[in-house]
């Protein structure tokens, strides 16, 4: 659907894709209004609001909340709109869609849709990558944010693209909570893990968003299993879809990149997970067009995405890393169980109501170090064993992991939780992480 000609859409969040989506109806031919509760006088809406007045659209900032049924034609909400709020009763007789499936239904160009707890960015640019260096048009876009490549909103690329190219989206619980008829030409799950907890009433609801994205598909479409890692199965797949072709890899087999065995020690994709990310994004990539040598080079050359395992750096014979995405337990193992030297893991931030049982047994297993920082750290540090030494700020943890670690080991920002003041996003948590490395360094 691409003629928005006289429809009157409203658009609740006027967050980035909210902004993209208020854009796209009105080059379609539609009249959009944009709202949003927070006060009027935060900056960022009033930039926002100034932005979209440049191409004459109305916003409502300070929005009380309700909506007149009788004045939209559409509901489009942005990634975690709250699915109890009161507009959502208020226009029960129209379609209220969310940001990917606004963005599905104006799409000329098939989508490869990449969700799951951790390693989505590193698929979702992986996949971009392999499609480029075999000559397919692609665009990166979604959720994905912060990976140093050029991101855009799904609803840009999908109004942009033309037919030929592909989207590479990365796809969050929070933006299948309002995906109705949301079909991507490919995807995958990387894995399911424990998560969210602060947005969803369980894992098993978070888990089961996440198995949405199967939902719709079928014939023609494929999705790929990580038949190794366990978390999504194929069974789990065939439930929600009959027709959809399923590809289910192991990360042990022998010749898995075109018929030839790829070394990825020394590379960006470095360990078992990176390997399931690069098995990952190959067939993704391979769902749309042959991969070849090309893209096996792509892949040895890939550099790695910003704040997820990016090495800033030595001091002193010890390596500093920032991985600020890694937001819960799972990702924390994950990341740090693929690196082969002992680390001082700097841990803290906003839990999410997550359990830190299992990073104190991997730092029991490992032998690596934990450095507390950020909210409640007493209660952090029982959770992860009751032992570790608790720092007033990032900085100060920074300076004690760095003069406790030696030559060969390495200082590791892998927080295990949501960014919380004076970092209140993962993005301002890595880049204050990477001027205190660029500091000492500097010494």
């Amino acid at each position: 659907m691409r003629d928005f000609a006289g429809m009157r859409v409203a658009v609740a969040g006027l967050g980035v894709s909210g902004r993209a989506v208020c854009r796209a109806v009105k080059e379609l031919g539609g009249v959009p209004v944009g709202f949003d509760q927070k006060p009027a006088e935060t900056p960022a809406l009033i930039k926002a609001a100034d932005e979209l007045s440049q191409i004459d659209v109305e916003c409502v900032i300070g929005w009380h909340g309700r909506l007149d049924p009788a004045e939209f034609d559409l509901l489009v909400v942005s990634p975690g709109f709250p699915s109890s709020h009161p507009a959502l009763i208020d226009m029960s007789d129209r379609p209220v869609w969310g940001e990917i499936e606004f963005a599905w239904r104006i799409s000329k160009a098939p989508i490869a849709a990449i969700t799951g707890t951790n390693g989505k960015s590193t698929v979702t640019s992986l996949t971009w990558t392999l499609l480029q260096a075999e000559g397919i048009k692609a665009r990166l876009c979604g959720n994905i944010a912060g990976s140093g490549f050029p991101e855009v909103t799904l609803t840009q690329a999908a109004l942009e693209a033309a037919e030929d190219e592909v989207l590479c989206a990365e796809i969050s619980s929070f933006q299948l909570e309002f995906a109705l008829g949301f079909r991507p030409a490919a995807a995958c799950i990387t894995n399911l893990a424990d998560d969210h907890l602060d947005r969803h009433a369980s894992i098993a609801e978070y888990h089961d968003l996440k198995l949405r994205l199967f939902r719709q598909m079928g014939i023609g479409d494929t999705i790929v299993i990580n038949g190794t890692e366990g978390s999504v199965t194929e069974a789990m797949a065939r439930e929600r879809t009959q027709d959809a072709k399923i590809i289910s890899f192991g990360t042990s087999d022998a010749a898995p990149f075109g018929g030839q065995e790829l070394d990825l020690e020394g590379t960006a994709l470095f360990g078992e997970f990176g390997r399931a990310n690069a098995l990952m994004a190959w067939h993704l990539a391979a769902a749309f067009a042959p991969m070849g040598e090309e893209a096996r080079q792509a892949i040895l050359d890939f550099p790695g995405l910003a704040n997820r395992a990016e090495r800033l750096g030595e001091k002193d014979g010890v390596l500093l890393i920032n991985t600020t995405v890694c937001t819960n337990p799972a990702a924390l193992i994950a990341t740090a169980g693929a690196l082969p030297m002992r680390q001082h893991i700097l841990i803290g931030g906003k839990t999410k109501g997550l359990d830190f049982a299992p990073v104190g047994d991997f730092l029991k297993e490992t032998g690596h170090q934990a450095v507390i920082f950020g909210p409640e750290p007493e209660a952090m540090n029982e959770a992860i064993g009751g032992h570790w030494p608790i720092c007033s700020s990032m900085q100060e943890a920074f300076d004690l992991a760095l003069s406790s670690a030696k030559p060969g080991e390495a200082v590791h920002l892998a927080p295990a939780c949501a960014g919380a003041d004076p970092y209140p996003s993962f993005r301002e948590r890595g880049e204050a992480f990477r001027a205190m490395a660029a500091e000492a360094m500097s010494q």
